[in-house]
């Protein structure tokens, strides 16, 4: 089923859009989004000529416009057995059509039964969760905001619409899963699942390793060689004259490079966009924060300029651009251990 979701929307996608005056008479910001959906007749106002953009979306609210913007039309999907609605109930053959589709479960009582709450306000969380499901975007990414840990029930679904360039979160670096989402701003990562136009552009710069390039690290007593294989996939090399060799993953995404699995000694993440004060939780549950992007650090591999200096609890990062970590040191209560260094590029 979710080959079909992403056929249509795709679809969708492929409209031109022309802009307009304002839709609504309410709308002072975000009027390009909301016409765009209006265009496309997939989320509409209220009779008095508003959108309400401030008001808090509704759960149904939100299944409608995914099952309008799925084209989905059949009205013979099962009963989804919640006990809130019955067949003469609004928004029940939406809802029935997104439980099939499995875009929804529901809500679970006390007892064990099964309910919708077509008109209780959907969180920020939830919003990710049918997001990602409805249009299959989870994505192996681990940089999450500072309030969407790892352990999140919401962590793959919030980090998957970050990383396809849907949410950005606050200035603050949070995401805030627990707030109500409001229409507008549903409107907003709407506009941008549907069409690339709408997308923020940070021209940012990427901290990939060079392809063409072999990275050898100190690590502790021995060292660590990594070689691009082909895709994200590069080849790690270790042991006495660099014999034991594993395969990795460098992944680069819209909200940051991660390199490794989580506690492998030698892993690192880095959240995008690059500025002072941003902050994000990295695959091995620490809290980072850029501290400095014009720092200069010099390793046996040479002297760079303009590196991005990244500190957590005990630790400093330094990355630079095209190169990706070139040292990372560990600071104990007495004691200072290089993690990794940056010893030769060939």
């Amino acid at each position: 089923m979710k080959k079909f979701i992403v056929f249509i929307s795709a679809g969708i996608a492929a409209m031109t859009f022309t802009r307009s005056a304002e839709a609504f008479s309410d709308v002072e910001m975000y009027n390009d989004e909301i016409s765009f959906l209006e265009q496309q007749e997939i989320f509409t106002g209220y009779g008095d000529g508003e959108f309400k953009p401030a008001a808090d979306l509704t759960r149904l609210q939100a299944v409608q416009v995914l099952v309008r913007e799925m084209g989905v039309s059949d009205e013979s999907a099962a009963d989804p057995g919640f006990i809130d609605i019955t067949e003469d109930s609004y928004g029940y053959a939406e809802i029935a059509a997104a439980a099939e589709l499995g875009i929804i479960s529901g809500k679970t009582n006390e007892a064990g039964e099964k309910y919708f709450d077509r008109y209780a306000p959907l969180t920020r969380s939830q919003m990710a969760k049918i997001m990602s499901e409805g249009y299959d975007l989870l994505d192996d990414q681990r940089i999450s905001f500072i309030d969407v840990p790892m352990l999140h029930w919401a962590n793959d679904y919030v980090n998957s619409l970050a990383a396809n360039d849907i949410t950005t979160g606050f200035s603050d670096s949070t995401f805030r899963p627990q707030e109500n989402i409001q229409r507008q701003h549903f409107a907003v990562f709407m506009a941008r699942l549907l069409n690339d136009e709408f997308k923020p552009s940070f021209n940012q710069d990427s901290f990939m390793p060079d392809q063409s390039k072999i990275y050898t690290y100190q690590t502790g007593d021995s060292t660590l060689e990594i070689k691009h294989i082909e895709g994200d996939t590069w080849e790690r090399r270790f042991g006495v004259n660099n014999e034991i060799s594993r395969e990795s993953k460098i992944i680069e995404s819209n909200n940051g490079i991660v390199f490794g699995e989580p506690q492998l000694v030698f892993s690192f993440a880095l959240g995008y966009p690059i500025k002072e004060g941003h902050k994000w939780i990295d695959q091995n549950a620490l809290t980072l924060e850029i501290t400095d992007v014009n720092a200069t650090i010099t390793t046996p591999a040479g002297t760079f300029n303009h590196a991005i200096e990244v500190k957590a609890d005990g630790y400093i990062d330094y990355y630079v651009e095209g190169i990706g970590l070139v040292k990372s040191t560990w600071y104990g209560s007495d004691i200072q251990r290089v993690v990794a260094e940056l010893i030769e590029i060939n």
